[in-house]
């Protein structure tokens, strides 16, 4: 067992509400009595638990369970930081649950100053297709970015910004693995179209119509996800499988 699957472990058992009498976990010597392991490595996974505001080990006291606050979100998502790339496939799952949803409600209580910014990213996304400069698919990545999470921060939910928050760290930490010399990223074969994929998600948000807003973000982040596989595949890279299926040809605006 490693240290990160041994923190794992005694992470899941804390909110099973399995270990832990009275917010205080058992000592050292009887966690590894428990988990089978040696004394080092309870004290290793123990600091990354400590590390990330789960549990506080005091002098001569024990060690003790720190209020909950966002530690049910964040630890897991910061966890998957360093997983192999073929979570790839959930994070898009991840993304097809909560991005079209989010931007339905972003169509419902959309202000003024929320359709600025969301429309300042498109004109931003323009320029780029636009322009020919070296740093064009990294600047495009970036607006990509900034765009999805204005238009989750649309919907006005917290919980849901938090969440999608921690998806997109993992989807940049991953894409940014790959070789890029070796082939274009999307943004770079593809400009145009996702331009045109944003101001439709935009354009349907700002007309208030949900349901519309959904049908777009949804249609986007399948169409995405196909980009992103084909890209892997042209790489000669077979670890990335559709968790959805693919999107239609006639969907992919233009094909690999």
């Amino acid at each position: 067992m490693t240290r990160k699957e041994l923190a794992i472990s005694i992470y899941d058992q804390i909110k099973e509400n399995k270990l832990g009498r009275d917010n205080k976990l058992p000592s050292e010597r009887e966690l590894a009595n428990m988990f089978q392991v040696t004394r080092p490595l309870i004290r290793e996974a123990l600091a990354m638990l400590e590390a990330f505001g789960i549990i506080e080990v005091r002098d001569r006291q024990g060690i003790f369970i720190k209020e909950k606050a966002w530690s049910d979100i964040s630890l897991p998502l910061s966890f998957l930081v360093d997983w192999p790339l073929d979570i790839l496939p959930q994070v898009f799952e991840a993304r097809l649950i909560i991005e079209p949803k989010a931007a339905a409600i972003a169509a419902k209580r959309r202000t003024q100053s929320d359709l600025e910014k969301l429309k300042e990213t498109i004109f931003k996304i323009e320029e780029l297709f636009k322009e020919d400069r070296s740093d064009k698919a990294l600047l495009g990545e970036k607006w990509n970015s900034i765009f999805h999470a204005i238009v989750v921060a649309t919907s006005h939910n917290d919980v849901l910004c938090r969440i999608h928050e921690g998806i997109i760290r993992l989807y940049e930490r991953n894409v940014s693995s790959f070789p890029r010399e070796k082939a274009p990223m999307p943004f770079e074969k593809w400009p145009k179209e996702i331009w045109m994929e944003h101001a439709g998600i935009v354009d349907a948000i700002e007309e208030g119509n949900a349901a519309e807003a959904e049908r777009r973000a949804h249609e986007h982040v399948l169409i995405s996800q196909e980009r992103i596989y084909r890209f892997t595949q042209s790489l000669g890279l077979q670890f990335f499988v559709p968790l959805n299926g693919h999107a239609k040809e006639d969907e992919l605006h233009a094909r690999a």
